[in-house]
């Protein structure tokens, strides 16, 4: 699967982490060990493909996606931050959308190879630039455990000397079979619906049965969900909203950077701080994260 993106090798960083470079010039780094592989491109610090050993690629991309650093890439685990959505109008509405965390270079700080798999730590920092987009100081710091099990982290840490607020999300797309497939449980029983913009309640498990963009303010700890190839459960840590999202088929259509036919195999669940969001203390850090392991 990994050949799949067209991807020239620079060199081997450990036995199990190789570093390559795409056709625009952007860095990725290429993951396979004895439990699973996958690609993660430095720009943006974006998780594109994952697959352990065994089971059916995890996550979805878009074919039709730009890779040469013009705008995020559509599909993987986009990272939202240091707002989620449109940035309030406290923060300015011509800011970015999702942030400016998914469209910035990241750092690769360290790799570790343990018993469970590889580690990977990269970091984004403040600048001058991210300043004028958020008048703040910090340090974001991403860590992807691959293995068996996926495990997502993000943490800031507060550099400045007065607190910041911040919203975002590990905003996964997964693969599916079909939209008859997914089924998800442990949503809760309410939902912001942002199509209607009303509040409204869920009754049991979530079917895919309708084009969606769904805030689920009261999930559980842990998710589960099928594909339609396997039993996934995606706990969620330090998350105060789980968000569901498919375009269906009129939206799709009109997003150029979405394959507008393959809107049935896709369904982003996405662990997210929304609302009010969480605040940092200067000097003080928090971490939201989201580990994937497989049930069935």
């Amino acid at each position: 699967m990994l050949q799949n993106f067209n991807l020239t090798k620079q060199k081997d960083l450990t036995n199990h982490v190789t570093l390559a470079t795409g056709s625009a010039g952007l860095s990725y780094l290429l993951i396979k060990n004895d439990h699973a592989e996958a690609a993660i491109s430095l720009f943006g610090a974006h998780l594109m493909h994952y697959q352990a050993n065994g089971k059916h690629p995890l996550l979805w991309m878009s074919n039709t996606s730009a890779q040469d650093g013009s705008k995020p890439f559509r599909g993987g685990v986009p990272i939202c931050w240091p707002w989620f959505g449109p940035a309030s109008a406290d923060i300015g509405t011509d800011k970015p959308l999702h942030g400016f965390a998914r469209i910035n270079e990241w750092k690769l700080e360290g790799i570790s190879e343990n018993a469970d798999g590889t580690l990977i730590h990269l970091v984004l920092e403040s600048t001058e630039k991210t300043r004028e987009l958020w008048p703040h100081d910090f340090r974001l710091e991403f860590e992807v455990q691959v293995g068996a099990e996926l495990t997502m982290s993000i943490t800031t840490t507060n550099t400045g000397s007065s607190e910041l607020r911040y919203r975002g999300a590990l905003h996964t797309y997964f693969d599916t079979l079909n939209t008859e497939s997914v089924k998800i449980s442990g949503l809760g029983d309410r939902f912001y619906d942002k199509l209607t913009q009303s509040e409204r309640a869920q009754d049991g498990d979530l079917l895919l049965t309708e084009g969606m963009d769904r805030i689920y303010t009261a999930p559980a700890a842990a998710v589960t969900f099928t594909n339609g190839y396997e039993t996934v459960q995606l706990n969620n840590g330090n998350a105060n909203s789980v968000v569901v999202w498919n375009p269906w088929d009129k939206i799709a259509a009109n997003m150029p950077d979405f394959d507008s036919d393959r809107w049935p195999t896709m369904v982003c669940i996405e662990t997210a701080v929304t609302g009010e969001g969480v605040v940092v203390a200067a000097g003080e850090e928090h971490t939201l994260s989201a580990t994937l392991r497989y049930l069935a």
